[in-house]
Order: C-alpha cells, then structure tokens, then sequence
C-alpha cells in the first residue's frame, strides 16, 4: 500500500509540472521592471522615455540621476508591467559627447515575438550543492544605450540576459532649462555641456578623447559572435562545476556541470567578466576588451570558419589562473587578464 500511495503521488507531481509547463507556454503576461544603463565611465541622465502598446501606455522612464556603471548591470530604473511593449521612446543626455540623444521606434513583431518566447521558455537556475533545478524567468527588460546613439534592448533575469535589438537613435536638442533641476542654472546648452564634461567625465577619459576621439562603432564590434567554448586544465584531478559568464555585449549566461561536461561550441559574444567554480576553489577573471578582440579577429582572419577556445590553465595550489586562445595550432595567450582565487 505505502508504495502504491508513493507512485500515485509521483504521478501527480508530474501532471503538475507538466500542467505548469503547459500553462507557461500559453502565458502571455509577465512581470518586469524596466531600466537604463549606459557604457561604463560614459555617463547619460533620462530626460524622459516610455514603454507602451499602441493601444495603451506602460510605464514611464524617469530619471535616476546619472548612470554609467556599464551594460552588465540593469541599470536605474523605471516602472514597470506585465505586457510585451510594442513601443518605445526615450530621450537622453550623453555627457562625453555633448548631445542629448532621442529614439521614439516602435518594437517589431519579431522582437515582441522573441521576447514572449525567452519569457515563456526561462531558464533553470542551480545552486552549488546541485539539488534541484529552480525554473525561473527573465524579470527586467533593460535599455542599454552607448556613444552614437546606439540603443540595444536586452531582457534580464537571475544571471541571465539575453540581446533581443538594436536600434539607432538620433541627436536631437532640449531645451536645457527643461532638463536641469534648476531652470536658468546654466547660460545656454553649451555652457551646460563643457561644465558637465568637466566635472562628470573622468580624467584619463577626456585625455583619451582629446587624443583619439571616442570609439564609435566598437560597440557594435563587440555584438560580433564567434563559436568557442571554454577548455579547462588542472595542476592536479579537479572538475570545473558551474560558470557565470558576462559578455562583452552585455548579455550573461550561467552553465552547470551537466551542459559543461558536454564541451560544446556555442556561437556568443566574447566573454568580460566569469566568474568560474571548482570542488574546491572558485575564481573570478576580468578580461582587457581590446586584447580578448584582438586575439579573436586574428584567429578568425587566420581559421576562417574554425571553432575556438579559450583554455585556462588553473595554477599549482590553485594561486591563479592562465587564459589562452586556442584555434588549431595558433595560440594567443591572454595576459592582460586579471584573476582572483578564493577558497570555497
């Protein structure tokens, strides 16, 4: 009888997930919270921006002050809903650059399309003890903007985000008595600029801009997707258990030991910031942009077609950790890399 009563308990445990599956797939309401971010050290302040359906308005987009702590974070925010947007506008201030930006685009159907879809599909979140999987879904739809008016609409959840368009907003002019919280504070916009630059935009970056300008373009540069996968090797018998991985696009993902020890190539975005754990060590690895792009379009111009790795090589009593590109017999060692260890 006692097994008996346990199988039929099985068995409504699984109706009930496949139940719960089935409604996650006829969902079409999910809640989240909106926000801008900007490139880090390239400081932008909202002047004002909204999310809506064409029948109906969402949420506004407020100012939080100034925001510039990189496209790896959500961001300040705004409101937020529990409806795919099909609209968007948002006007800015971007600080290195002198201009306010503007975007006023509505989101296509295969965007809506692609977000419905990543809100209904989720993704399984594991703890470190690999108990059981927490199915979770995205819960912020983020709005990063960069130099040239770049503006790219990611939706986020728990270590997780995912790219889902691109858009290119115009420059455009405010009236800055508008803008700024005392009207009649400045003379005109221009004066309003050189003061903000001077006080908001840090040294070694206006150095770097009065030498070679602002980068224009690298942003998109950095959306490029190659196929590569991490390989990993010990001083001693060790597995590499689950990695955080932040790109340099902006999107994140987080691997288990079950998709690792599968070793496969996935076509993403070069890798920023991992953070990587043992049985009983774990670490976290910052990589220099232009050096982790450079070796990369050279393995591309050199392989053409060919899958890459980046293999590290975990040190004697795990002191540190090496990070080479690999593509066939090239190697490209990553020394620019920072890396910290840390005992579990």
């Amino acid at each position: 009888m006692k097994n008996k009563l346990n199988m039929i308990m099985l068995l409504c445990v699984i109706l009930l997930s496949c139940n719960k599956e089935k409604d996650m797939s006829n969902k079409t309401d999910f809640s989240w919270v909106a926000s801008v971010t900007s490139i880090k050290d390239y400081p932008i302040e909202v002047h004002k921006g909204f999310l809506a359906t064409h029948e109906k308005f969402i949420t506004a987009l407020h100012s939080s002050g100034i925001e510039d702590s990189g496209w790896k974070v959500d961001g300040q925010g705004g409101g937020g809903g529990n409806i795919i947007p099909t609209m968007l506008s948002l006007t800015w201030v971007s600080y290195a650059e002198k201009k306010f930006w503007n975007i006023e685009t509505t989101i296509d159907q295969a965007t809506q399309n692609k977000m419905l879809a990543l809100f209904r599909e989720g993704f399984y979140n594991w703890d470190r003890v690999k108990e059981q999987p927490k199915h979770d879904t995205y819960n912020h739809i983020t709005i990063a903007v960069a130099p040239g008016g770049i503006v790219v609409l990611f939706i986020t959840g728990n270590a997780h985000r995912v790219e889902v368009a691109r858009y290119q907003a115009k420059e455009t002019l405010v009236n800055v008595n508008a803008f700024v919280p005392v009207p009649g504070a400045f003379k005109d916009l221009n004066t309003f600029f050189d003061v903000c630059y001077k006080d908001g935009i840090a040294k070694y970056l206006q150095e770097k801009i009065a030498k070679t300008g602002i980068p224009y373009g690298i942003w998109d540069t950095y959306r490029e997707k190659y196929n590569w996968r991490f390989q990993t090797f010990f001083y001693k018998e060790d597995t590499l258990t689950d990695i955080y991985v932040g790109y340099i696009n902006g999107e994140a993902d987080y691997f288990n030991d079950d998709e690792l020890s599968k070793k496969l190539f996935s076509k993403a975005a070069l890798p920023l910031n991992i953070r990587f754990y043992f049985k009983i060590y774990n670490g976290e690895a910052k990589f220099d942009e232009e050096e982790i792009v450079a070796a990369f379009k050279k393995m591309k111009k050199n392989h053409p077609e060919k899958n890459i790795e980046i293999e590290a090589k975990i040190g004697f009593m795990y002191k540190t950790t090496t990070f080479t590109v690999k593509c066939e017999d090239e190697e490209i060692p990553l020394e620019k890399t920072v890396v910290k260890m840390y005992k579990n």
